[in-house]
């Protein structure tokens, strides 16, 4: 996942996954422990924006598949 934002003045972001501090834009392979709640925050002097999205993983990579 992607967590970027622009402004002027620039914002700083912050992002989490489930409430705990999630390093976004830093790739790796997904697992099913990658399921969750993804928040990220921008802030500046003039205001935040926040979006959240939530993930599933049914499968993983060379495991085969199964669908619920």
């Amino acid at each position: 996942l992607r967590c970027s934002a622009r402004g002027n003045p620039p914002p700083r972001l912050e992002c989490t996954k489930d409430g705990e501090p999630f390093p976004a834009g830093v790739p790796r392979p997904v697992t099913r422990a990658h399921a969750g709640t993804y928040r990220c925050q921008a802030t500046n002097q003039l205001g935040t924006a926040v979006r959240s999205v939530t993930v599933w993983v049914y499968c993983e990579w060379g495991l085969g598949s199964r669908w619920t």
